[in-house]
């Protein structure tokens, strides 16, 4: 209760704080910025050697680059990252870890709100559902976050930020290629995919409106399987945006629908069955400048539908709906702080509608070279009841002739809340279920000098509590008696000293000393390297090595490199764009996901004009 009064002092303190004389505090922060400017660690605009972190930022450029391919294989190059299902036939149940994580403990965000579906085992979001034709950057924040964002927070968050208009302009995208299993010859046009975009300013109204049509039936889902299982999606967004010295405002929807084949899984093998899902989705940002500060108000409400058409036919229709005031106030000009309030309701049919609510502020200093980062979040849940959470993030940069070195550490709690399904299924539910908890640590360094090279190397842990497990002496869900220990080494090397080319190399070790880590490799590593022949001819190489992992007790699988080729050539004053690629060059025969097929050399093909 205690808790509940501070918290809630601090937010209507600064919620009510003088609103006059408008302008925006962003100017102070970044008006000295010469390095790129991220977002998601502290909820501020901080130049990069002002964070805590190391903060990964993929950029419009770099995701149309990887036009024929994946969300899921974009975020696969990047260290401490392992989407698995990246690499399977396309539909693929994803199961995205950041450094040993499972599903449940990555918070996807797009537009900077959460996003889930509450039927799923996880609460999680189903990433198959997102085309990269609208999106237009990412930001990746690896570590505990539930003191900033809440539950599902506990390894990391993903914030996917969408397209919006700021000049006009109509994109039109099509590749075809194969998408066939390293065992068969390279002799299908079994992928097609098509995407369009267009953007408008209505007089002070930016307006986009976009969608894709992706289809393949060339694979299996189970491995040495002889009936093909076709994938098919369309989606379709119109987003609406205005943006002032004192006000913004986004209104985003989405519809997208995806129907795939699947097989039986006991036991596995081919199998006649289809799954229908829907999302629907519909989003609002709306934000405030005013003289020591800013005010934003965000909402989002998902609603997903799945069919399931097997053995054992099921239906699922989920809602999911968020609500978030966030404060951000300037004290001095050295400390900043935000406070804010979110209230998440979920409920799928079969299920109890379940609410949170939390409460949450956070101060920064910024100093000439120290920096220090502290908050605490309260979440009041209507069936585990209350977590609290807190982080505490030093950092200190000293200034060099070529460039800055960054030294950071960071002490986090977070706590994952049990999914709706956890709680109430009506064979393995649980609803003594408490959330879980978690305490992790991070210590490193990094140096950066202006957009042309970055090096970082850091050391994690995660000590896990009273995780959720499946009990099968009770076939129910419940909390783990043992905690997981979980810890391990990045290195990150990105080096662009010309706009001709650029190199990327990152490399992940991680560990569990208590309990197991199945599926995910002890050693990663991913080489990328682009570079630009000509002022229209430019090719890319990307190379990824995921090493030994655990499938389940007793049973290992091999690790694996695979090589991806691309060259890409412009026409028309840089209008038209054509592109072939090769991905899994060498047709590496490998195993992902035990006993389900994997993709082996496939070519893609195509165009993109916009005007």
């Amino acid at each position: 209760m205690k808790k509940t009064l501070f918290v809630g002092v601090v937010l209507v303190y600064s919620l009510i704080a003088k609103a006059s004389d408008l302008t925006t505090v962003t100017s102070t922060l970044l008006s000295t910025a010469l390095d790129e400017v991220v977002l998601i660690d502290s909820r501020l605009p901080l130049k990069r050697s002002q964070s805590g972190k190391t903060v990964i930022q993929i950029k419009q450029k770099e995701i149309e680059q990887f036009q024929g391919r994946s969300l899921a294989e974009l975020l696969q190059t990047y260290g401490g990252i392992n989407i698995l299902g990246s690499r399977s036939i396309t539909g693929q149940n994803l199961r995205f870890s950041v450094r040993g994580s499972t599903n449940n403990q990555v918070l996807i965000l797009i537009d900077g709100v959460r996003i889930s579906d509450p039927s799923r085992i996880d609460s999680d979001f189903d990433l198959n559902f997102l085309s990269l034709a609208e999106i237009s950057s990412i930001e990746i924040l690896k570590g505990a976050a539930s003191t900033l964002y809440g539950s599902a927070a506990a390894a990391g968050v993903i914030n996917i930020t969408t397209k919006q208009a700021n000049t006009s302009v109509i994109d039109l995208g099509v590749t075809l290629g194969s998408e066939q299993p390293a065992e068969r010859d390279l002799d299908l046009l079994s992928y097609q995919n098509t995407e369009f975009s267009a953007s408008k300013s209505l007089g002070s109204v930016n307006v986009n409106v976009g969608g894709a049509l992706l289809r393949t039936d060339g694979m299996s889902a189970v491995a040495n399987g002889t009936e093909v299982d076709p994938f098919q999606r369309y989606n379709i967004y119109a987003k609406l945006g205005q943006k002032k010295t004192k006000y913004s405002w986004s209104l985003l929807t989405r519809k997208a629908e995806i129907e795939s084949a699947y097989d039986n899984i006991f036991p596995i093998e081919d199998a006649a069955f289809t799954s229908f899902s829907t999302l629907t989705s519909l989003g609002l940002n709306a934000g405030l400048n005013y003289k020591k500060g800013s005010l934003t108000f965000s909402s989002a409400y998902q609603n997903t539908q799945r069919e399931y058409r097997d053995s054992y036919p099921a239906t699922y229709n989920a809602e999911n709906t968020t609500l978030e005031v966030l404060n951000n106030y300037k004290i001095t000009d050295r400390l900043y702080s935000n406070q804010g309030v979110m209230h998440n309701t979920a409920r799928y049919e079969g299920a109890e509608v379940t609410a949170q609510t939390d409460f949450f502020t956070q101060l920064v200093y910024l100093g000439n070279h120290f920096q220090f980062n502290a908050g605490g979040r309260l979440n009041q849940h209507q069936t585990y009841g209350n977590a609290f959470t807190y982080t505490l993030n030093p950092s200190y940069v000293v200034d060099a002739a070529s460039g800055k070195h960054k030294w950071f550490a960071s002490l986090s709690t977070a706590f994952t809340a049990p999914s709706l399904f956890q709680l109430y299924d009506t064979y393995s539910g649980n609803q003594d279920l408490t959330p879980e908890t978690s305490t992790s640590r991070e210590i490193g360094w990094e140096y950066s000098t202006v957009n042309t090279t970055r090096v970082s190397f850091l050391y994690f842990a995660r000590d896990e509590q009273t995780k959720i497990i499946y009990d099968f002496a009770t076939y129910a869900y419940g909390n783990a008696d043992s905690n997981l220990l979980y810890d391990g080494v990045e290195a990150e090397f990105e080096w662009s000293p010309q706009e001709d080319y650029r190199l990327r190399f990152n490399y992940t070790f991680n560990q569990v000393n208590e309990g197991n880590i199945a599926r995910i490799p002890k050693h990663a590593y991913s080489f990328i390297y682009d570079y630009k022949v000509n002022e229209t001819l430019s090719y890319n190489i990307s190379f990824n090595h995921i090493g030994k992992r655990l499938a389940f007790e007793g049973t290992s699988l091999e690790a694996y490199n695979l090589l991806d080729l691309k060259l890409n050539k412009t026409f028309l004053n840089k209008k038209l764009t054509a592109f072939v690629m090769l991905n899994n060059a060498l047709n590496t025969a490998y195993v992902e996901l035990l006993n389900y097929s994997t993709q082996g050399r496939n070519y893609r093909m195509g165009l993109r004009y916009r005007f």
